[in-house]
């Protein structure tokens, strides 16, 4: 089952995703709370709330792009996961998705909270 955003009026418990693996990527763990467990995840527990602020890297073909941003709303839809982010500093919202099922080595982008970047 998959939640589209802005569905908090109804009464639906969105299912986890479990990819071909077996392993349990997504997990809704509360309407404003899901568990992420993808590499590029990087946060406590591969937990990502709304409304929180988060740094975003984003791999360019020149270089790094590096954003401060605020996670609005979350949804997944036939195994993608959708992220909707506002960047803090321009007030610019967009979408970022990423391939529940890829398991390889490359990503696009990164989300980090400030307690994992300073336990690095």
């Amino acid at each position: 089952m998959t939640i589209e955003p802005n569905n908090d009026n109804l009464n639906i418990q969105p299912l986890p995703y479990i990819n071909h693996a077996g392993r349990n990527v997504l997990e809704y763990v509360t309407s404003d709370t899901i568990v992420l467990d993808l590499p590029f995840i990087m946060t406590i527990s591969k937990r990502l709330i709304k409304n929180m602020p988060y740094m975003k890297l984003e791999q360019k073909i020149a270089g790094n792009d590096i954003a401060a941003v605020r996670l609005l709303d979350f949804y997944d839809k036939d195994g993608i996961i959708y992220l909707i982010v506002q960047e803090l500093v321009n007030d610019r919202t967009y979408t970022i998705s990423a391939n529940m099922g890829y398991d390889g080595d490359y990503w696009l982008w990164s989300l980090a909270d400030i307690e994992s970047i300073y336990s690095l």
